[in-house]
């Protein structure tokens, strides 16, 4: 069969997908948001314990790491451990660590690099992330962590130039 712009509109409308009819909420969205926002306030003191939990199981994997820098697998998991965080940290109200934790992935991430510098370096982001969480420091609002996580921005920056 030779197709056709006749043969493909036939195709095209006998594909139409009509929506069904939307019914509308029985709640504002206002209520919805009010509604989420108490969910969530009501587990922020579980977030204290999750954070604590993530920095320590990056932690860990800095330490089985430190052990054999070089091996794949424990590259991979220090940096899915950094990239939870990356993700996480943020949500969990601790955004400074968020803002450090990309930046260690960012770092993990570096090819051919000094294997001195970067396990000085991945030490440094993983002492950083672990002092924010140990004294509840969450956001950029304190000057010590702002200028920490500038400072380690930097040099990983200053690596990747070095590198290109």
């Amino acid at each position: 069969m030779t197709w056709t712009t006749e043969n493909l509109d036939m195709v095209a409308q006998s594909r139409k997908v009509t929506p069904k009819r939307l019914l509308p909420a029985r709640i504002s969205r206002e209520d919805l948001i009010a509604r989420a926002e108490k969910a969530i306030d009501s587990m922020r003191d579980e977030f204290a314990g999750w954070i604590q939990e993530e920095a320590e199981d990056l932690t860990t994997a800095l330490t089985a790491w430190l052990e054999i820098p070089t091996d794949a697998e424990r590259t991979d998991d220090l940096f899915r451990r950094a990239h939870d965080l990356k993700g996480q940290a943020p949500t969990l109200g601790y955004p400074i660590v968020g803002r450090i934790a990309t930046s260690l992935c960012e770092l993990l991430g570096c090819q051919k690099v000094d294997l001195a510098e970067l396990v000085m370096l991945t030490k440094s982001h993983v002492g950083a992330i672990k002092a924010a969480v140990r004294d509840e420091v969450r956001d950029e609002t304190n000057a010590t962590a702002a200028a920490l996580a500038s400072e380690l921005e930097a040099a990983v920056n200053t690596l990747y130039e070095k590198l290109n």
